[in-house]
């Protein structure tokens, strides 16, 4: 085509038509499509992020000081020894959290006041099977298939959450006074509404090891209880709020734990030298003469060692011993 030569008006129309269809491609300077395309970042506008690293951090310095002093009581009740520690602190709404746990489970629902909502603490059955197990003299190992509760195991398991209660409140009185009640338990998640569905909770994971038994427990502190308190939850607030405990406030804690631990005590009757053949040939209705004389106070050990003397007798039913006074060791040839 010349350059003087004029384009008709449906010349004009069959190469605009060319050109939508794409069948003229457009020159270097003309607009194409860009093959990039931008990608966009999702947000969960029902789950921000309310509670800070800051604030998670000083939830977790709190929660440190209840595993261990829950450990110690637990401890002293299971007759066993118990470590508690961490696992995770992790922020999802109520009905993430209730759809995690296993059906049925054991659930206490705990009155928080002044904290405007109450709170949650969850354990996994096979733990709370492992502590019956335990109390009840086994070894806390079991295979029971998870299922409701007896009343004996509720009342057991009504210590396991009354002592987590006392922990609670002395760990918490740190940061602001709480009083932690049970209100209601329940074994159904789904029948536990404390809050909407779609709020926020704070979950905090616990570990719990029991010899060679290991389990979950969870506290769940929803957004509206913490809300209030949030300001105090700061790193200094909590150095300011929680300076080290003194001597004497250590010292009465220690005398504390010490008063609540349980100790074994026995009465020894007397000791008997025979031989072997006799040994052999002993037989129910045989009678061993003891070196203890019948008047003579018998010695009380307690874990093993002689601490006190104390004559035998009879409490009602049962028989009993009184105390008549302390051992003492260089006055008394025992065991030579």
């Amino acid at each position: 085509m010349l350059m003087g030569d004029m384009l008709s008006k449906e010349e004009i129309e069959a190469l605009l038509s060319a050109v939508s269809e794409g069948k003229v491609p457009l020159a270097k300077g003309g607009k194409e499509k860009s093959s990039y395309k931008k990608t966009a970042i999702s947000y969960n506008f029902k789950r921000p992020l309310l509670v800070s690293k800051e604030q998670i951090r000083v939830l977790e310095l709190i929660h440190s000081d209840f595993t261990r002093d829950y450990a110690v009581k637990l401890s002293n009740y299971l007759r066993t020894t118990v470590e508690i520690e961490i696992a995770d602190i992790e922020q999802l709404t109520y009905t993430e959290f209730i759809a995690s746990l296993s059906e049925p489970t054991y659930l206490a629902v705990l009155n928080a006041d002044p904290l405007p909502t109450q709170i949650l603490i969850e354990v996994n059955l096979f733990l709370v099977f492992s502590m019956v197990d335990r109390l009840l003299g086994g070894s806390g190992k079991t295979s029971q298939e998870p299922r409701e509760l007896t009343g004996i195991e509720h009342s057991i398991m009504d210590k396991v959450i009354t002592l987590a209660i006392q922990v609670l409140q002395e760990t918490w009185k740190h940061v602001i006074p709480v009083k932690f009640t049970l209100d209601t338990k329940e074994s159904n998640p789904q029948f536990v509404q404390i809050i909407p569905g779609g709020e926020l909770v704070v979950l905090i994971i616990f570990e719990v090891n029991m010899g060679e038994v290991s389990g979950i427990m969870n506290i769940c502190f929803p957004y509206t209880a913490l809300e209030p308190i949030l300001p105090k939850l700061s790193p200094q607030q909590w150095i300011l709020g929680n300076t080290r405990r003194s001597e004497k406030e250590s010292l009465k804690l220690l005398q504390k734990n010490l008063s609540e631990t349980q100790v074994e005590v026995a009465v020894e009757l007397g000791i008997a030298e025979i031989t072997i053949l006799d040994f052999l040939k002993l037989a129910p209705g045989d009678v061993v003469r003891l070196n203890q004389p019948v008047h003579q106070d018998l010695i009380v050990k307690v874990e093993g060692f002689p601490k006190f003397y104390a004559l035998p007798g009879r409490m009602g039913k049962r028989r009993a011993i009184q105390i008549t006074s302390i051992f003492n060791k260089q006055e008394d040839n025992y065991g030579k």
